[in-house]
């Protein structure tokens, strides 16, 4: 390396050591995922994140992102609920909405986990979380019935998923 791109590159690191240091453990964390791309783009637009010191704060805030989704899907079911009209839907609907109202629940339990470094617990209510997504998903196809939550179920799902690969770093 020549010296003027060594000073520059030093420069670099004395002006932006926070944003270097905070987008390499982003992208540390996301490398353990299965969805990096999912992971980077919730991590990266997320200020906490962003100023993330630790992996710890990493999890916390993929969880908390894993928490607003499972909400939003909820919300969005019972959306659905109001309007549906096949007999087999509303059943399947009304199951989904336990679902994730029990989801819900296991992210929180989570977050209160992980909030005391018990790991395993995280693991265990997260992947309970998981379940009860697909149990969800299984109701329609037990109806016969198309989901109108398809895509958001997945998302849900593999947030779920990153926040236990970023976990089991930790």
């Amino acid at each position: 390396m020549n010296p003027i791109s060594s000073l520059v590159f030093v420069l670099l690191l004395t002006v932006f050591p926070t944003q270097i240091f905070c987008q390499n453990l982003i992208a540390q964390a996301c490398g353990y995922t299965s969805y990096k791309p999912l992971c980077l783009s919730t991590l990266q637009s997320d200020s906490e994140a962003k100023s993330a010191k630790d992996l710890l704060t990493i999890a916390k805030v993929a969880l908390k992102h894993a928490g607003t989704k499972a909400q939003a899907v909820n919300a969005e079911v019972k959306k659905q609920q109001g309007s549906a009209t096949d007999e087999g839907l509303k059943q399947a609907l009304s199951d989904c909405a336990e679902n994730y109202g029990d989801a819900i629940d296991q992210i929180q339990s989570s977050t209160s986990a992980l909030g005391s470094k018990k790991y395993n617990d995280v693991n265990t209510w997260v992947s309970a979380a998981m379940n009860d997504a697909d149990s969800c998903n299984q109701g329609f196809e037990d109806q016969s019935v198309k989901s109108p939550i398809t895509s958001s179920s997945t998302t849900f799902s593999q947030l779920c998923s990153n926040v236990l690969a970023i976990t089991n770093h930790l």
